[in-house]
């Protein structure tokens, strides 16, 4: 039976983690949403996931802290990280990356220090999310079982690059890839597939006639892929 379990970093909603699924489950997935999100938005894509990959699953889904965007006019948003310019590529806030990228670090060091080893770990997740899933998992000194990106990229700055370790080379990496994206270019998405396969990492690019948005074909395809490392 599906368990729903929240739990809070300090007194504050933007620190929410929504847990589904046992705390004994042998496998854990952390899924992470995009910019303005919350775990309840993304809530119902674990749901469809752990429906599908069954009770050896669980799932974590924290929120990103409410910080001001500058995209927004400096309004304050959920947001993994700042956005400074529409373009991606230019004004990256490599800082607010770090420390997004911490925080969920200190997640797996959590089921980590539960006895969870970090081959059944997963990471996952939609536009900024994805941002902080890939950063995450290519900056541990271990390598987790796989990040899948759903609509994302990968920065590409000097500062993150440099930091990414030889461990994570073998980490296995899905590249969802939406063809009508509005705010994801082709360019960017080709550049961080053909940078992750470069270094040597495992990637499966897959690429739908869609927008800026999660469906299921594509969870399909996240399931199969995941499912086809264990």
């Amino acid at each position: 039976m599906q368990q729903l379990r929240k739990r809070f970093f300090g007194n504050t909603m933007e620190e929410e983690v929504i847990e589904i699924g046992s705390p004994f489950a042998a496998k854990r997935v952390i899924l992470l949403h995009g910019l303005t999100g919350t775990a309840t938005f993304i809530r119902p894509v674990a749901e469809y996931l752990y429906r599908r990959l069954g009770e050896s699953y669980s799932f974590i889904l924290p929120t990103a802290q409410i910080i001001k965007v500058k995209q927004f006019n400096g309004e304050p948003v959920h947001a993994w990280f700042d956005v400074k310019s529409s373009d991606f590529r230019r004004e990256a806030d490599v800082g607010g990356i770090f420390a997004s990228s911490d925080r969920i670090a200190s997640l797996i060091g959590k089921e980590i220090s539960q006895g969870v080893n970090p081959e059944d770990i997963f990471l996952g997740g939609f536009s900024q999310g994805g941002v902080i899933a890939l950063t995450t998992a290519l900056l541990e000194p271990f390598a987790v079982a796989g990040v899948f990106a759903l609509s994302s990229y990968l920065p590409l700055e000097e500062q993150l690059i440099s930091q990414l370790t030889d461990a994570s080379k073998d980490v296995p990496i899905f590249q969802a890839v939406s063809l009508k994206d509005e705010f994801i270019s082709q360019e960017m998405s080709d550049r961080a597939s053909e940078f992750l396969r470069a270094r040597g990492n495992p990637v499966r690019v897959q690429k739908y006639d869609m927008k800026h948005e999660i469906r299921n074909r594509e969870l399909n395809d996240v399931i199969n892929w995941m499912q086809s490392l264990v």
